[in-house]
């Protein structure tokens, strides 16, 4: 690895760090964190060691960066944006396709879900990662992330149904 370029690690890496932080960070700031994220993976792969993925070892330091980025949000007292309040002011003036509704949708109901819940569905359900990986990434065991997965799937279809259905149910 120490023999890549920085260019190499950054197309290698850049969509799927890139997607990562993108269902987590507010829009305005999802490029700046991603390259925050690259920069720290450069900085630190003479440390790298190899004992898994580069690709899961560059999300579990982007896993890391986006869980400071918030701790830091908070501390100084700076609004947290709903990642589907982002979408919709950025997309305000566009038709509203049956597509797009499907996404808000969707977007919105990953912000009922906690953020482990959220990790874990993208990294073993988008990004494919195995159960081993994603434990590696989130520092949990291989059956933690297996529960984490059924818990975040029931949820999510609970959520979404009730999106779905009007609102909220009782």
């Amino acid at each position: 690895m120490p023999t890549d370029s920085f260019d190499e690690i950054y197309e290698q890496l850049f969509p799927m760090v890139y997607r990562f932080v993108r269902l987590r960070i507010p829009h305005s700031e999802v490029e700046d964190v991603t390259a925050e994220i690259l920069t720290k993976v450069w900085r630190a792969l003479p440390n790298f060691e190899g004992k898994s993925s580069l690709k899961s070892w560059a999300l579990r330091i982007a896993y890391n960066h986006v869980a400071d980025f918030y701790r830091l949000r908070k501390g100084k007292g700076l609004p947290v944006i709903s990642l589907s309040e982002d979408f919709r002011s950025d997309h305000s003036t566009e038709d509203h396709s049956e597509q797009l509704v499907t996404l808000l949708s969707v977007s919105e109901t990953l912000t009922k879900l906690s953020e482990p819940q959220v990790a874990v569905i993208q990294l073993r359900l988008v990004e494919g990662f195995s159960a081993a990986e994603v434990a590696q990434i989130l520092g949990i065991t291989q059956q933690a992330v297996d529960s984490l997965l059924y818990r975040a799937k029931k949820s999510f279809r609970k959520f979404y149904g009730m999106e779905n259905a009007g609102g909220t149910s009782r």
